[in-house]
């Protein structure tokens, strides 16, 4: 990376305190606890960029060998996706003590994932992984509300570092400000080169269908050629190309009535619809809590 980039990312940061350090590693503090991001959480259309946040990951050369040899993604796809929801849902709007059980377990299915060249703890891949969770989730929301405010939008930003925290990165790690991020993200985008192990995963990615439940395997024939497209367009060209899924006249069209079809929508639909998703999912990861379940 540049020096730059090197430097917006490795700024001493006085609230990177350490509260305590639990059985895979210390609990960092985020730069400032979540409020305001939980606006942008809380929407389901947040969660329309995720599989392109997904395939940034596993752009990744560490994250793409990783997740080819070790992931669930093609044998239990709801399962994956399950954890990744209480992943974010969790340390949004969890407890610190919720956010430090959801660490642990996160860690704890980690700790396997190693090979001769990858390690799924390295730092800056988990850096990485909360990028795309940060870019994505700002994407939908602002796909559909319009840009936020500055003062917002940079409040939202530094409480978006829990998502890095939580998988053991220093808040100190997280670009200092949106315009770091910015210089980070880019040069993240121009240096990441596409392996066969993650075009691989990719299309399971893009073309799910087995080891699914019929209900899921129907939404997913139903929603997943409009997801595709969606997907498509979010992706930074170079990565999208590398990865085998070029953008067309096709595609640019169905993207823009999809968007204006939800612009349209969304906003008209109720809470209770629209935070669906946060709701089920962080009422499942208490039971879980509760019952001493597998998180």
């Amino acid at each position: 990376m540049s020096s730059t980039a090197v430097e917006t990312k490795t700024t001493p940061n006085t609230n990177n305190a350490i509260t305590e350090r639990g059985r895979y590693g210390p609990y960092n503090t985020p730069l400032l606890e979540a409020n305001a991001m939980r606006k942008i959480v809380a929407e389901q259309c947040s969660m329309n960029p995720g599989k392109a946040a997904v395939l940034l990951q596993i752009s990744a050369k560490g994250i793409g060998k990783g997740v080819s040899d070790h992931s669930s993604f093609t044998k239990r796809p709801i399962e994956r996706a399950r954890r990744s929801l209480v992943y974010i849902y969790g340390m949004s709007f969890g407890t610190e003590s919720e956010r430090q059980k959801i660490t642990d377990a996160t860690h704890r299915a980690h700790k396997h994932v190693k090979g001769i060249d990858y390690d799924a703890d390295d730092i800056q891949l988990q850096l990485w992984v909360a990028a795309t969770i940060y870019w994505s989730m700002v994407l939908g929301y602002e796909e559909i509300y319009g840009p936020m405010k500055d003062e917002f939008a940079d409040q939202v930003y530094k409480e978006f570092s829990v998502m890095a925290t939580g998988l053991r990165v220093e808040a100190g790690l997280w670009p200092v400000n949106r315009e770091s991020f910015a210089i980070y993200w880019e040069k993240m985008i121009s240096e990441l080169e596409v392996t066969d192990e993650a075009r691989a995963v990719a299309k399971d990615v893009m073309y799910p269908g087995v080891n699914m439940p019929w209900g899921f395997w129907i939404l997913a024939k139903l929603l997943g050629p409009m997801q595709r497209v969606a997907t498509v367009e979010y992706l930074p060209g170079r990565i999208r190309d590398q990865l085998g899924f070029p953008s067309t006249g096709y595609t640019r069209m169905m993207y823009w009535v999809k968007v204006g079809i939800d612009r349209a929508v969304y906003p008209l639909l109720p809470e209770r619809m629209r935070h669906f998703s946060k709701n089920y999912y962080m009422a499942d990861f208490r039971d879980r809590l509760a019952r001493g379940a597998r998180l």
